[in-house]
């Protein structure tokens, strides 16, 4: 079963490409790009401006031609939210996730641009997204990818990869 990416709204599609390539070997799954979807206005809360992203992971879910995908991760560049909580990174159920670019980015925080440290950033909140969907839930260790993100400094030192535990769960859903 393969992983299936899709651009919501505007998104770099270089970054797509490369997203792709880096999840194909921390999954050992193969990754599609999918069509993308408009942007999702649907989701937007004036009163916060941010977008909802449990309303976006229930319009990626309706979508038919991503069927026959086993996961999706949506990439945007917007700013998400779940209620209860400031922002997220991300969201994810069973089977969709998503993740928000917007502050990721050293800019957001009127800081010089790193664009190595960006891309990083945005494989260790996609690979913390999809492991959510193979059931693998947040662990108490801070070096691994699935420790709950609170801040960047959090996504920092955490980083792409799995500690032996998680690893062990992960491949036992793969």
């Amino acid at each position: 079963m393969d992983i299936l990416l899709v651009a919501v709204g505007e998104v770099d599609s270089k970054l797509i490409e490369t997203l792709k390539f880096d999840l194909a070997r921390a999954f050992k799954k193969k990754v599609w790009i999918g069509r993308g979807m408009p942007p999702p206005d649907y989701a937007f809360n004036k009163k916060r401006n941010q977008y909802l992203s449990t309303a976006i992971l229930k319009a990626m879910m309706e979508k038919k031609e991503y069927a026959t995908y086993e996961k999706i991760l949506g990439i945007i560049d917007l700013d998400l939210y779940v209620p209860r909580l400031n922002f997220v990174f991300g969201e994810a159920n069973q089977r969709v996730a998503i993740i928000s670019l917007t502050r990721l980015r050293y800019e957001f925080y009127n800081l010089p641009k790193d664009q190595g440290l960006f891309r990083r950033r945005v494989l260790t909140e996609a690979v913390h997204e999809l492991g959510h969907t193979y059931g693998v839930r947040h662990c108490g260790n801070p070096h691994c990818v699935m420790f709950f993100s609170n801040s960047l400094i959090d996504t920092d030192m955490k980083g792409p990869a799995f500690c032996q535990r998680c690893k062990n769960k992960l491949s036992n859903s793969l």
